[in-house]
């Protein structure tokens, strides 16, 4: 009898496997990277929430009077647009409140200064707390103030998760300040649903301001938060402006 021969491989057979498997390997592959790579972010995320936590500062007369003590020795300062936007940036940043600070120059050494926390679900939708120095002389005690205020809820917020973004903004008391700001929020694709603005600007100013911004067409909300004098009325406001924060950028 003879004996069977075997089969032999045919090699078009694992040809056109390896063009079925190659594909769906490379798929898996870049699923599983994809999923390493979110693990590592949100592992990175988590370790800034937990550091921006353990940065975080109650709302205080103390630290009301402190923020105020220094803002107002640099208001009355001859290089006061280089030292408020520097001191801004540094009590801000990452080793001191947790937040990453934008700084945008412009003009005569001038700069729009910004810290941000930012959405989690719509990060392009914005609310906004504007501070303006540099005005009047005789508002200068509500500007200190107004600044004091936004640097206390700032750091008592800090690490908060929001669903849109809540951003603390700083700018010169100019037009081209504003003109700054609008641009920046267009050139990132951002919408500003809520502005409140602190310091108690007169109408007129609340006008030039929303109309610089073009908040009436883009359908923002502008509120001017009336200007404080003493601590103990910011410390009031500082906390009505917390709530007013977090009911506006939404808590997920």
């Amino acid at each position: 009898m003879t004996e069977a021969q075997p089969t032999s491989a045919d090699p078009g057979r694992w040809i056109r496997f390896a063009l079925v498997m190659l594909p769906v390997g490379t798929i898996l592959l870049g699923i599983a990277s994809f999923g390493i790579w979110q693990w590592k972010k949100d592992q990175a995320a988590d370790r800034s929430f937990k550091y921006a936590l353990a940065l975080r500062r109650q709302i205080s007369p103390e630290g009301i009077e402190r923020y105020a003590g220094i803002v107002r020795t640099a208001l009355g300062k001859a290089d006061r647009d280089l030292s408020i936007p520097g001191y801004l940036e540094s009590t801000m940043g990452a080793e001191n409140m947790g937040y990453t600070v934008r700084r945008g120059r412009f003009g005569n050494e001038k700069s729009v200064i910004d810290a941000e926390l930012t959405g989690a679900k719509r990060p392009l939708e914005i609310v906004m707390v504007l501070a303006l120095y540099g005005g009047p002389a005789d508002q200068q005690e509500s500007t200190v103030q107004a600044i004091a205020e936004s640097l206390s809820v700032a750091h008592e917020l800090t690490g908060e998760k929001v669903v849109r973004s809540l951003r603390f903004a700083f700018i010169p008391d100019t037009p081209e300040a504003l003109k700054q700001l609008k641009d920046g929020l267009q050139r990132d694709g951002e919408r500003l649903m809520h502005l409140l603005v602190l310091g108690g600007p007169e109408v007129a100013g609340i006008e030039g301001i929303s109309k610089a911004l073009d908040t009436t067409a883009k359908g923002t909300r502008v509120l001017s938060l009336p200007a404080t004098k003493t601590t103990q009325e910011t410390v009031q406001s500082a906390h009505q402006l917390k709530g007013m924060l977090l009911e506006a950028a939404e808590i997920p």
